[in-house]
């Protein structure tokens, strides 16, 4: 004779929990020109990721990259490659910040960027910030392939916190990698990586003193040397920033109290290399 347990039973067996939700997403963007405009030659959009095209009168189209997940937390899963055939100019952005929530025992999320450049083609790779949760792991990694005659214009920008509110990061992890090739050739190479105790390592004199936010930019031309000059009398006092060029590149580095003063910073960044910021900044 079985007797069955009732779910209230405390010797009932216990089901084994459900698998937690995790996001994924992929794009993968190429660009050809036609009639002598930049044109989508081919799109594929895949899961949480979403591509939009908004109406511009400018000469180079503008996608808009939409995470239809609403941030990024544990064990989440996204990738992009844009690929631009000779002449081709495009611009990339976010439609909003992307916030990296606790990851939990999911570990860290991940971010991979490819962008591939043939000869003469402009890509500005001008995302909103990234802002980064108490708790939460983000692990990214852009590689871009470049001819030599082509023009990468990156920025990357994190926060710590939603800063306007207060809010402070204590732990939490992030792993962010860059690889740069030119002619086949590796010509930039960068890593940060912050984990465990945040906000003390934050707190030195040697990295960001306290500070919130910081960012990236990087443009790799044939003339990117002789914007120096232009962009370091561009850089906010506000901000502890600085600029320097070699080999065909430029590289700043901006380190702001707040989200807010390292928007105002990019934006005077922007502007003396000659770029607007995309439209979605303003939205």
């Amino acid at each position: 004779m079985f007797a069955g347990a009732s779910q209230s039973d405390p010797l009932a067996p216990l089901r084994p929990a459900p698998p937690l939700e995790r996001a994924e997403g992929a794009l993968a963007l190429e660009f050809r020109v036609d009639g002598g405009a930049t044109r989508l030659a081919r799109g594929f959009q895949q899961g949480s990721f979403r591509v939009r095209f908004p109406r511009s009168v400018d000469a180079e189209p503008e996608a808009v990259l939409l995470n239809t997940a609403g941030g990024l937390a544990g064990g989440d899963a996204f990738r992009v490659s844009a690929d631009l055939a000779p002449g081709a100019a495009v611009r990339l952005t976010t439609q909003a910040a992307e916030k990296v929530y606790r990851s939990g025992a999911r570990g860290a999320a991940r971010l991979d960027v490819r962008l591939t450049l043939g000869e003469r083609a402009r890509l500005l790779w001008l995302p909103q910030e990234t802002i980064l949760f108490d708790g939460g792991g983000l692990e990214r990694r852009i590689e871009a392939t470049l001819a030599g005659d082509s023009e990468l214009l990156a920025c990357e920008a994190v926060v710590l916190g939603r800063t306007a509110r207060g809010e402070r990061v204590a732990t939490g992890a992030l792993a962010d990698q860059w690889r740069v090739r030119r002619d086949g050739r590796l010509v930039f190479a960068d890593a940060l990586r912050l984990a465990g105790d945040i906000a003390s390592a934050a707190s030195r004199p040697a990295t960001l003193a306290g500070a919130a936010a910081f960012a990236t930019v990087l443009l790799v031309a044939p003339d990117a040397e002789n914007r120096l000059g232009t962009v370091r009398a561009a850089l906010d006092p506000a901000t502890d920033a600085g600029a320097s060029a070699w080999n065909g590149m430029l590289l700043a580095r901006l380190v702001a109290e707040d989200g807010a003063k390292l928007r105002a910073a990019l934006l005077a960044v922007l502007a003396a290399l000659g770029t607007k910021a995309p439209r979605a900044w303003s939205i």
